[in-house]
């Protein structure tokens, strides 16, 4: 039976992967900072934060493979805590994998790396922004750098985009808080339909689907891969389809992406000044990533580790809209 590590096992990917992977027949030794949704994964759980070197050490042990799904993934607050949670943390669990003997490392990664304010389109793993839009997108490429200089170990690296589904805490939570207002924010820059940013998202079976090919994949070491649901699409249709199967009371509402960019650079402003690191009400991050197009380049992942992926984005939405009911 093969045995596998999780870290962020209580984050929306890991739980769907926990789940999948013992499913499969897998031995899952997950690993969380949050203690009450570890008891419901029916596995192996160690709840600590991966910033503690010592702590790391002695949770992990003997495995195949470690999926390293944590991290701190938000538009706003101190670097400190980005560094510690997504540089410090995998500095960590580099360490802890050369202690107990693993050899295998899959590592999460974002596309938030790419983005710069400009329409994307098709864009490859070589392309690095020149300018990290925020702390999380930098100290993210730093970890990347750090599975990179782990030359004694295998690692693959997926930059999976937009997750959505079961356990999600993010991105349709996000929306669905909005959408209680009556309605949803169509950002309309100058010369385009509102809402005519085109975009990727995934489903997080398909993330897991990806992981699971990552952990046999025979590629170059850390080499980056990036996943999507490969259905570009506007952020208008998008909505669409989650108001139809979402069942939403709402409306779609066009708003100016001047307007509400320089209500962001105020809200950061006054968030600054007074050292706040509650993220703001509304971030420019959050803001364009509905309103400047983004699509990826998947061939690598189709090429290399024959991803495919499984379920549509529809589909998906029509499960998360099933879990909602339980």
């Amino acid at each position: 039976m093969k045995k596998a590590i999780v870290t962020g096992a209580t984050g929306g990917l890991g739980r769907n992967l926990v789940q999948t992977l013992l499913a499969q027949g897998w031995q899952v030794a997950a690993c969380g900072r949050n203690a009450e949704i570890g008891k419901m994964l029916d596995t192996e759980f160690h709840a600590f934060d991966l910033s503690d070197r010592n702590q790391t050490l002695k949770a992990f042990s003997n495995a195949d493979i470690v999926f390293h799904c944590a991290a701190l993934s938000s538009p706003w607050g101190r670097y400190e805590d980005f560094y510690r949670a997504n540089v410090t943390a995998t500095q960590n669990v580099l360490a802890a994998m050369r202690q107990h003997h693993i050899g295998k490392l899959v590592h999460v990664s974002t596309p938030s790396i790419y983005f710069d304010y400009l329409d994307q389109h098709k864009v490859p793993e070589t392309f690095i922004s020149r300018h990290f839009v925020n702390d999380y997108a930098y100290t993210k490429f730093l970890a990347e750098q750090e599975v990179a200089a782990a030359t004694d170990l295998s690692s693959v690296i997926i930059r999976p985009r937009g997750i959505f589904g079961e356990y999600d805490t993010a991105v349709l939570p996000r929306l669905l808080k909005i959408s209680e207002k009556g309605f949803l924010p169509l950002i309309r820059r100058s010369g385009r339909e509102a809402g005519g940013a085109l975009v990727d998202v995934t489903y997080v079976g398909n993330v897991v689907h990806a992981l699971l090919l990552a952990a046999e994949a025979d590629v170059p070491r850390a080499m980056p891969f990036n996943i999507t649901n490969g259905e570009p699409q506007t952020i208008a249709a998008l909505y669409r389809q989650i108001i139809d199967i979402l069942h939403l009371g709402c409306r779609l509402k066009p708003v100016s992406y001047r307007l509400i960019d320089s209500v962001a650079r105020l809200l950061e402003t006054q968030a600054r000044l007074t050292r706040s690191f509650r993220e703001p009400l509304v971030t420019r991050y959050s803001i364009g990533t509905i309103s400047f197009d983004q699509t990826l380049d998947i061939s690598r992942a189709r090429s290399l580790l024959g991803y495919e992926p499984q379920i549509s984005v529809a589909d998906g939405l029509r499960q998360y809209a099933r879990s909602l009911k339980g």
